[in-house]
């Protein structure tokens, strides 16, 4: 099976492939934009504290990090919406990886501005099975440095695709998330962290997952 971020460059291809002139301009000049965007950006890294958060799932019940860290380690996943393909195919890929997260005496989150109605959908509709959080206001992805603007040629292609941010989520203007994972351990301490400026270059399930398995193996070898 492919991995996750070869199922994201083929999409990305595809949509160049089929896109005319302009279009094909305007989505390069789109991911200049984030690039650079993300380039003056600050977000948590490594050894940092998490910041401890609430937010209210798909059906609007809240799950506090706290509660889920009681339990052992937790895989936060940050993803723009269920609008967006490379987004889908993210859920998808570590929806794989849901039940080896859980073995491995893990947690895996995902959060987005999306409306809680929206949320709802995106989880049905892929088949996911662990939490869609609702993250009002972008209020968490701003904490954790991971919330960039949506630029100039972004709002012109969403524009002509028909799809209006503002209205998609639960956070008013066009500012979204950055894709990113965060792998936090029991204490609250940032033993993973990854930050792309465009949606279609994500951290392997996989790769998350043995950073968990790491983790998890560490922490009983302490206490051993």
């Amino acid at each position: 099976m492919k991995s996750l971020n070869a199922q994201l460059r083929a999409f990305k291809t595809s949509v160049l492939e089929r896109a005319d002139e302009d279009l094909t301009r305007a989505l390069l000049e789109a991911e200049a934009e984030y690039r650079a965007d993300a380039a003056a950006a600050n977000p948590l890294r490594l050894g940092a504290e998490a910041p401890k958060f609430v937010l209210n799932d798909s059906e609007r019940r809240p799950h506090r990090l706290t509660d889920y860290l009681a339990r052992g380690p937790v895989l936060v996943v940050f993803f723009r919406g269920g609008w967006c393909p490379y987004c889908t195919l993210t859920l998808r890929a570590y929806e794989e990886i849901a039940p080896d997260v859980v073995r491995a005496g893990g947690s895996l989150l995902a959060i987005s501005p999306q409306k809680a109605t929206r949320a709802a959908l995106v989880r049905e509709l892929n088949g996911v099975s662990f939490p869609i959080l609702v993250d009002c206001g972008n209020r968490v992805a701003a904490e954790y440095g991971v919330l960039g603007q949506a630029q100039p040629m972004t709002r012109q292609i969403f524009d002509k695709l028909g799809c209006s941010i503002p209205d998609e989520n639960d956070a008013g203007g066009w500012m979204l998330p950055r894709a990113s994972e965060f792998l936090i351990d029991p204490n609250g301490i940032i033993r993973m962290a990854n930050v792309s400026p465009v949606s279609y270059e994500r951290t392997e399930p996989r790769d998350a997952l043995a950073a968990l398995r790491a983790l998890t193996k560490s922490m009983a070898e302490a206490h051993a």
